[in-house]
């Protein structure tokens, strides 16, 4: 009788096998700090707080030292970027790819090739992280998004750009002054644009209705699931208004 594959086994299986055994035959593993640093170069978003969750998720189970502390096989590291490239390139939700890691270790499917995209024009949930922390004040905002303060002035007096309570601005800022400088060289005025964020808005509580409740859970990882679940309704809803404009362009 053939031994069980256990979980995980057949997701990173290839890259399990490259890697160098110790004297022994045991695999050696990386602490989760050393993890960050393999991932990083590929994926500069990636965070200690999302292992955990991908963790608390059952998408990944390293084992556990005699201190407690999390060791990473070459197969979890494997599995982990097969988790953050099909996120980012592929914009497939934890859900599907969860769905499809289960198949996989079940020997059902073989894995997605990457670069084949879940929908076209699909926006992916890593592409609404958080933008760069900077401090911007009025007069970047308007040289980055290369156009007049006057400009600048109207889109603050409609809302559509806010400094914080120190009166800085941040990048996501300033691609709404680029892309609005834009839509205005079309001959789209205030009240379109003004007509945009009441939508924008409009989505933003699709959003929150759905996130905001998971972020009281109990458990330590509520936040960082809220966060990933309002990424991926983001995306989706994104992606869903980019097919029914394209739709009506017939």
């Amino acid at each position: 009788m053939s031994a069980k594959a256990t979980p995980r086994a057949n997701a990173a299986q290839a890259a399990a096998g490259a890697s160098a055994a110790k004297p022994g035959g045991v695999l050696p593993t990386s602490s989760i700090g050393d993890v960050m640093k393999q991932l990083t170069p590929d994926f500069p978003d990636v965070t200690v707080s999302k292992i955990r969750f991908l963790e608390s998720e059952g998408l990944i189970s390293p084992r556990r030292s005699q201190s407690g502390y999390r060791r990473f096989s070459p197969e979890d590291i494997a599995r982990l970027r097969y988790i953050l490239t099909h996120q980012r390139d592929n914009y497939l939700p934890l859900k599907v790819i969860r769905e499809q890691l289960e198949a996989m270790d079940a020997g059902k499917v073989t894995p997605v090739t990457a670069g084949a995209k879940s929908a076209r024009g699909a926006v992916s949930a890593e592409q609404l992280k958080a933008a760069e922390s900077r401090r911007l004040t009025r007069a970047d905002v308007t040289a980055r998004a290369g156009v007049e303060d006057s400009f600048t002035g109207s889109l603050i007096r409609m809302g559509l750009i806010t400094a914080d309570h120190a009166g800085f601005y941040s990048v996501d800022d300033v691609t709404i002054v680029e892309l609005s400088a834009r839509l205005a060289d079309h001959g789209l005025d205030s009240r379109h644009l003004k007509s945009l964020m009441t939508i924008a808005n409009r989505q933003y509580d699709m959003v929150s209705r759905v996130s905001e409740p998971l972020a009281h859970g109990r458990d330590v990882n509520a936040k960082q699931r809220a966060l990933e679940t309002a990424r991926e309704v983001s995306a989706l809803i994104i992606s869903l208004n980019t097919a029914l404009v394209k739709s009506n362009l017939g």
